[in-house]
């Protein structure tokens, strides 16, 4: 089995959510696992349409650095606060994946994809979300690492974990695996 040590062109972080895309006359929904200013990963898509670039529409929340955030600060926030700018994008597939480990996920599959047309101010708002998405990755990966030290850093720990998009009720074991994988997935395959 060959080793994936190389470390990718574009940081990127997780966006689990709806995206929009064209297939012909037809606008259809799928739902994007990670983003990064070279492209997105799609998921629950069934088949990918039939056509060399394809129209995407992206609904980027503006993450806050949420580091110098009080705990009721953080508890009073959420995701409907964020603002979102709107990107559309052209996109090619680079990279299918068939995910048929189980009968679950025999038509499933997923799509890398590449940005082809893409305006340098969108690039730029992906590039912040991206790097303010790690910031604050790396301040819950802070948090859990002393998460046992007092009361505060446990509900802390947790709410910033909700804010950004973990569940909040996982075991701490399980967080802190869920935190690491995607802070090695930020950079590295």
């Amino acid at each position: 089995m060959r080793s994936k040590n190389y470390q990718r062109k574009h940081l990127r972080a997780p966006f689990k959510e709806t995206v929009l895309y064209a297939d012909g006359d037809y606008v259809l929904k799928a739902r994007a696992l990670n983003i990064s200013e070279g492209g997105l990963l799609i998921d629950e898509m069934p088949s990918f349409p039939e056509t060399d670039e394809v129209a995407i529409m992206i609904s980027l929340p503006q993450l806050p650095s949420l580091k110098n955030f009080s705990i009721l600060k953080m508890q009073t926030f959420s995701k409907e606060l964020f603002q979102h700018k709107v990107i559309r994008v052209k996109a090619k597939m680079v990279r299918r994946e068939q995910l048929s480990q189980n009968l679950d996920n025999i038509f499933r599959s997923r799509f890398g994809l590449q940005f082809i047309r893409i305006t340098d101010q969108d690039q730029k708002h992906i590039e912040d979300y991206v790097l303010t998405f790690a910031s604050n990755l790396i301040f819950l990966q802070t948090l859990i690492d002393s998460y046992n030290s007092d009361e505060e850093t446990k509900v802390k720990a947790r709410v910033l974990a909700g804010v950004l998009g973990y569940k909040d009720v996982e075991r701490i074991a399980h967080l802190r695996a869920a935190v690491t994988h995607d802070y090695k997935s930020l950079q590295w395959l």
